[in-house]
């Protein structure tokens, strides 16, 4: 009976300690990683926002602007690595029911290090020609404290994204990560714009370069590299391609909505504790009560070592009943 309770004893403990090394090596870096079937809706706000008014030909100031971020992965194009997402970002001034702007993208990306890829007709507005690298939305599970090299959609390039320090966001020990991109003409072509819009003189139609200026600024969960704040200034013009004239397209300061920020840093604590359970609870866990059997197994054979009887050495009786010199012995 005790011998079947060591084997019992002694072969759970081996199988915890092999799940706990499993659960930590294979199931966990399978699990934590970016999800495909993701849909997620995210807002900004800007306050006091100037943009184009392209219906009424003018303009607006003093706005208030919502961008709505959409994305929805695409689950048949993703794959073990690799994940699809779809993004679209509608920028309304919802006081005037204007529409400011509508963009599009499609990401393909490393499901654990947030690298952009090029496959699975990854685009920018439709662009498939655009080769996107560097970060796109998704970051690095186990973000670091460095620069990154962040992929920017409207100038299409790819931008240095600095560690800047450690700031508290909704109860997060957050990173903070900033991203500078300097006015820059944004590729493809632009239709003329009338000359009065661009202050010059003139009534005809003046041939214009588009460019953009952005500053961004991404808090960072570390435990799970989910972002729970970010502040993105956005400047982008219209430029007479000679001579003097510029039109403001759209000079917006955006932020993450209060509401949006507390629904992010639950969703990251959320995260981080199911990263936590399968890359440090489970694991250790399982490495100890498998370390805690498999020793009561040994304890439990060497005591039934000790208290069991020994056998005799054979023929060692009748070698006491028949000893030379004795009757009945030649």
């Amino acid at each position: 009976m005790r011998g079947a309770a060591v084997v019992v004893l002694a072969g759970f403990g081996v199988f915890l300690l092999a799940t706990g090394v499993l659960v930590r090596t294979y199931v966990a870096p399978a699990v934590v990683r970016a999800p495909t079937d993701i849909y997620k809706v995210q807002r900004l706000r800007a306050e006091n926002a100037t943009y184009f008014d392209a219906g009424a030909l003018r303009v607006r100031t003093g706005a208030t602007v919502v961008a709505t971020a959409t994305v929805r992965g695409d689950v048949e194009a993703s794959g073990d690595d690799v994940a699809v997402w779809d993004m679209t970002t509608v920028i309304q001034d919802l006081d005037r029911g204007r529409l400011v702007d509508v963009a599009t993208r499609r990401l393909a990306f490393d499901r654990r290090s947030g690298e952009l890829v090029a496959c699975c007709r990854a685009a920018v507005q439709d662009d498939t020609s655009v080769r996107q690298s560097g970060l796109g939305v998704f970051w690095p599970m186990d973000v670091r404290k460095r620069t990154y090299r962040m992929f920017d959609a409207q100038t299409r390039r790819t931008w240095p994204v600095v560690f800047k320090g450690v700031e508290d966001v909704g109860g997060v020990d957050a990173y903070r990560f900033e991203l500078h991109v300097p006015p820059t003409k944004v590729p493809g072509e632009v239709p003329a714009v009338p000359a009065r819009l661009l202050g010059a003189d003139g009534g005809g139609a003046v041939p214009v370069d588009r460019y953009h200026r952005g500053d961004a600024v991404f808090w960072v969960d570390p435990r799970t590299g989910a972002p729970v704040d970010q502040r993105q200034r956005v400047r982008s013009t219209l430029r007479a391609r000679s001579g003097t004239g510029t039109l403001v397209v759209a000079d917006l300061e955006l932020r993450t909505t209060p509401e949006g920020r507390t629904a992010l840093a639950g969703t990251a604590n959320d995260a981080a504790a199911r990263v936590r359970l399968l890359e440090t609870v489970v694991p250790l866990g399982a490495v100890a009560l498998g370390a805690v059997l498999l020793a009561a197994g040994v304890v439990l054979d060497r005591r039934g070592a000790r208290t069991r009887p020994r056998a005799a050495p054979p023929g060692d009786g009748a070698a006491r009943r028949l000893r030379p010199g004795t009757p009945g012995v030649g």
